[in-house]
């Protein structure tokens, strides 16, 4: 995850609207961030999965593991599990916004791209002043490596943003549709138990410290429910207790436990949360194409919808956001009867999309990445992503008639996610 994943998300990811109505205000959470929680986010945006790493990496250290061994076995584990965001070394080799959208996420997401990735960290453990102390336990830092490498491309593949994992076999993206691009209710889970587990006094302050300020800072800046705050503040109280007689080892599989349950949750209630959206659709607005579903973060009973529907006959798409209720109402703070509310939809011509897509071969690469494609004002963006608020990352500027058939370089070939808008429906007349 990066700064413009986070950011984008964050502030618009199906969440952030910027709407007149008095009945909306009270459910647009996360609002939009100032300048200081602006240069928050590149802190937290691989906060879970560092933490995800340190969890793996205590349950594989060999009983008895000496200070060194710890050293070892946690720095490779952390960094297992961020090394495929490497791929932000080399995104610049197609322009912007292109070379982020189809190459962050891209190669080194696929269990194909892991390969080499754990080849090269693997090798690390026969450095001489590496090797000493993990001749005898190569096996358990070899499956910690193996095992933070793919948790990365799980852990990405919960939220709206997807991944395409099974390349070169499928270049489809997969979407879970269920985390937010950061959920603080996993940094709780995960950094209670690292936090005890921390050997040396001072890192431990430091890591409680740091996420209670990131926590803390969510909650100032409007990103994050001042309720769910102070929920995540008992919850973390109460996991400290469980784990502070534990060993690090049990404490660990704990966290690693409660965190598997919480995902398991959270895709049950979006079984639910994406029946109860698609049951609210009105059949008027034309047969439906996806919808892009995010809890909101640190409050999963509030969810965040994007309905793409089409409509062939009148030759347009729409695109329509809105707030879905997950188990009650309150969780959206609507009335008792209102689960669902939607906002006006956003229609766009089905034949300019096509047309475009036909003839314009930057439009073409774009639409590798482009869920949700929304053209408008002689540029293409990912409605996903998009709201008066702030800028769109992934907007672009179509190019003249004569520039538009000129391929830019090191094109990608992902699966196009918005393939079935670009042909005919059957049943069309």
């Amino acid at each position: 995850m990066t700064p413009e994943e986070c950011g984008a998300n964050v502030v618009c990811c199906t969440s952030l609207r910027t709407e007149p109505s008095e009945r909306r205000r009270e459910v647009d959470v996360p609002r939009r961030a100032e300048p200081v929680a602006a240069a928050i986010l590149p802190t937290v945006e691989n906060l879970t999965h560092s933490l995800l790493g340190a969890t793996l990496a205590e349950l594989a250290l060999p009983s008895g593991a000496t200070t060194p061994q710890r050293r070892i076995f946690f720095t490779t584990g952390i960094i297992a599990a961020n090394l495929p965001d490497a791929d932000l070394l080399y995104s610049r080799i197609m322009p912007p916004p292109l070379g982020y959208l189809l190459h962050h996420r891209g190669h080194t997401h696929t269990l194909a791209g892991l390969i080499p990735l754990a080849l090269l960290l693997g090798a690390t453990s026969l450095l001489p002043r590496i090797a000493p102390h993990v001749i005898r336990h190569r096996t358990r830092l070899w499956g910690l490596i193996a095992v933070g490498l793919l948790s990365h491309i799980v852990l990405d593949s919960w939220n709206s943003y997807g991944v395409h994992p099974f390349w070169p076999f499928d270049t489809r993206w997969y979407y879970g549709d269920v985390i937010f691009i950061f959920e603080p209710w996993l940094w709780l889970l995960l950094g209670v138990a690292a936090t005890r587990n921390t050997q040396n006094p001072r890192s431990r302050v430091l890591l409680g410290g740091a996420l209670v300020l990131i926590a803390g800072a969510l909650a100032v800046f409007r990103m994050i429910p001042v309720g769910a705050l102070l929920a995540l503040a008992v919850g973390s109280v109460a996991l400290a207790t469980i784990v502070r007689a534990r060993t690090p080892r049990a404490s660990a599989a704990l966290a690693l436990a409660l965190t598997a349950v919480f995902v398991a949750a959270m895709f049950g209630l979006r079984r639910d949360v994406h029946a109860r959206a698609l049951a609210s659709l009105s059949t008027s607005r034309g047969a439906v194409v996806d919808v892009v579903l995010s809890a909101q973060p640190a409050n999963p009973l509030c969810w965040q919808a994007l309905a793409i529907t089409r409509d062939e006959r009148a030759g347009e798409y729409a695109m329509t956001r809105g707030s879905v209720a997950a188990l009650a109402p309150l969780g959206c703070g609507f009335g008792s009867d209102t689960w669902v509310r939607w906002d006006d939809p956003t229609p766009r011509s089905l034949v300019q999309l096509r047309e475009l897509t036909r003839r314009d071969c930057w439009v073409r690469a774009w639409m590798q990445f482009g869920r949700a494609p929304d053209i408008s004002g002689g540029a293409i963006e990912d409605f996903r992503f998009g709201g008066a608020a702030r800028d769109n990352f992934t907007t672009m500027q179509l190019k003249p008639g004569d520039q538009a058939p000129v391929c830019p370089p090191n094109v990608t070939r992902w699966g196009m996610p918005r393939a079935d808008l670009l042909q005919a429906s059957a049943a069309a007349p």
